[in-house]
């Protein structure tokens, strides 16, 4: 994702490149580290009311979306999980995903009190990372030939990383507004559809 990120907005500024019409990630940038501001360069204090300026009409009507919200993040990340923790890898400590749940869920009031949307990182348990950290064989099984888990590295390394870069990103807003949106848009959709192909859920 990163080489194929780098290479395009790279290719996005050579020379006879038509960039009418092209747009690219809308950041504010150098960001100094302070909140946001509205389209009247006006800031606010890092803490918020929420529910500041909103009726109680409002907060009733915004129950149904949030109780959705609710549902998409507690069966995305629990299929996830139970798909992660599937017998088939043989987990040591197949339990330590709870716990990325857990933790995930402390961050929903304090991303409300401070104007952030709630985190849903799923990189640490998704089956997809307990794919790449597995070692596989195949091996034949009543004339038919089956993908078999040997072994699993686990460990909490890559999930760290990957957290300390989206902190790494915040100082990066510069480098960011280079890349063309499309380019994204062309990555998610890759990493999607190649999702899909070989999964627990497609095969069921």
């Amino acid at each position: 994702m990163a080489i194929a990120t780098i290479i395009v907005t790279a290719l996005s500024y050579l020379p006879g490149v038509n960039l009418e019409g092209m747009e690219r990630v809308d950041v504010i940038y150098p960001w100094n580290w302070q909140p946001s501001v509205n389209e009247a360069g006006e800031s606010r204090d890092w803490l918020i009311n929420p529910v500041q300026g909103i009726e109680v009409k409002g907060i009733f009507g915004a129950l149904f979306p949030a109780f959705m919200l609710y549902l998409l993040f507690f069966i995305d990340h629990n299929i996830s999980s139970i798909l992660t923790q599937a017998p088939k890898y043989d987990l040591k400590k197949p339990s330590a995903y709870h716990w990325d749940f857990f933790c995930l869920g402390l961050t929903i009031i304090p991303c409300g009190l401070i104007g952030l949307p709630p985190g849903s990182g799923l990189i640490p348990q998704a089956p997809l990372h307990t794919r790449a950290l597995a070692t596989r064989k195949i091996v034949e099984r009543h004339g038919i030939k089956t993908e078999v888990t040997t072994h699993v590295e686990e460990q909490r390394w890559s999930a760290l990383g990957q957290a300390s870069l989206m902190f790494v990103a915040l100082s990066l807003f510069v480098v960011i507004s280079w890349i063309p949106k499309g380019c994204l848009f062309g990555v998610f959709l890759y990493l999607g559809v190649g999702a899909l192909f070989g999964n627990e859920v497609s095969r069921s």
